[in-house]
């Protein structure tokens, strides 16, 4: 047993050191793709939720929360735009496609190509934390942005 705690061991710093550790321009496309998908399945199941609701009004997602209800629209809008969409066109294809065109065999700046990566998560993550938080005060659209307290308990259709 010794011998496969040091085998998953070596396994474990072989992945670290390949795929978080790396400046290679086509790991790191990987990666881009990689976290646009696992966003993409986040982004689905809020779509999934706003469809549930919209098939019938009040379900236990929001009980006619309609404030709940604009605050996961707005987290599906942003997350699919910029945590899927903007990763595998300008992260991910990008990555792989660029350097092939230009004729390099690396991109000019990888670390910094690194550094643009490990940013998307840390947003990811602060994204997702607003997400339980009480909905006021963050919404993406003009007529529900503001909040006053006699408007909280009114509903927007």
């Amino acid at each position: 047993i010794k011998k496969l705690f040091t085998y998953l061991n070596d396994l474990r710093k072989h992945i670290l050191k390949k795929y978080v550790y790396t400046i290679n321009h086509k790991r790191i496309a990987i990666n881009y793709l990689y976290f646009s998908m696992v966003t993409g399945l986040s982004g689905a199941a809020l779509a999934t939720m706003i469809r549930l609701e919209l098939a019938h009004p009040g379900s236990p997602f929001f009980k006619g929360d309609s404030l709940r209800y604009l605050q996961v629209v707005t987290a599906h809008g942003l997350i699919m735009v910029f945590f899927v969409v903007v990763p595998i066109l300008f992260g991910g294809f990008a990555n792989f496609l660029i350097p092939y065109h230009v004729g390099s065999k690396d991109v000019a700046y990888p670390r910094l190509n690194s550094i643009g990566f490990w940013i998307q998560p840390c947003g990811y993550i602060l994204l997702a934390k607003i997400g339980f938080l009480r909905p006021q005060f963050w919404r993406y659209y003009d007529k529900t942005s503001f909040s006053f307290p006699f408007l909280e308990k009114m509903k927007y259709n």
